[in-house]
């Protein structure tokens, strides 16, 4: 039987760098009147006391063997803290698995954009629904297309989940989209009952097409914004996001 033990997050190589550079870092950006801005300095902050028994814990007791043991207090951070994210990313797992998705395939799809365009994503959400939008309706369009169902149109309704990344392999900014979509579409029966349609794995040539109509479509979101003149000039080389890039 494998027994409770907390982790010693203020051993680890990783505490001890942001712990003895945090400050400096932090004045340094306050120096050059570009300040970190605060939901950052807040997960950096809250990772040097998650799990730290001096910052707040829990006593738990167990009535059947009488032993009591120290829960320290945790971050719940969303961006910065290993333990955090790995315990989200298990519990989304078994959430979506458990309760979200249904008895049906399922395939994950990956959006990346170009470099310009992971910049403007990066500062703009409404960019980033605007390009999921996109993205999603043009697989399960793509879907109703290879079920022969294109002529229902979005009665013939797909499902997805989709989680937004913004860093690549080297840490770098490179805002991309993976969805977990339903390998089919959905009908609804005479009866009102649900029927899925199972769409089977894309060609390449068809994994081309979705590729070129995300591109065109987005394409034209830009060029009507530019039209408009909602596009900000272009941002500081003291801004911490283009640092990002590499």
């Amino acid at each position: 039987m494998s027994a409770y033990r907390p982790r010693r997050a203020w051993e680890s190589p990783l505490y001890h760098a942001v712990a003895e550079n945090l400050a400096t870092f932090l004045a340094d950006r306050q120096l050059r009147g570009r300040p970190v801005p605060f939901f950052v300095v807040r997960d950096f902050r809250a990772f040097l006391d998650c799990g730290v028994p001096a910052h707040g814990f829990l006593r738990v007791h167990c009535e059947a063997c009488g032993r009591d043991r120290i829960v320290p207090f945790s971050c719940k951070g969303r961006g910065f803290c290993p333990s955090c994210c790995g315990r989200r990313m298990a519990e989304t797992a078994a959430r979506l698995i458990d309760e979200t998705l249904p008895e049906a395939p399922v395939r994950q799809w990956v959006l990346t954009v170009p470099y310009a365009l992971r910049f403007l994503l990066a500062y703009d959400r409404e960019w980033i629904a605007a390009v999921h939008h996109v993205f999603l309706n043009t697989v399960f369009a793509s879907l109703r297309r290879r079920t022969g169902l294109s002529s229902l149109g979005r009665n013939a309704k797909g499902g997805a989940v989709t989680f937004v990344q913004r860093f690549g392999d080297a840490l770098n900014l490179n805002v991309h989209f993976h969805a977990l979509a339903l390998d089919g579409v959905y009908s609804e029966t005479e009866d009102g009952a649900l029927l899925f349609h199972p769409a089977g794995p894309p060609s390449d040539d068809e994994v081309g097409r979705v590729v070129a109509r995300v591109a065109r479509r987005v394409k034209g979101l830009l060029a009507r914004r530019a039209e408009a003149g909602d596009f900000d000039a272009e941002p500081d080389s003291e801004d911490l996001l283009p640092a990002l890039y590499g």
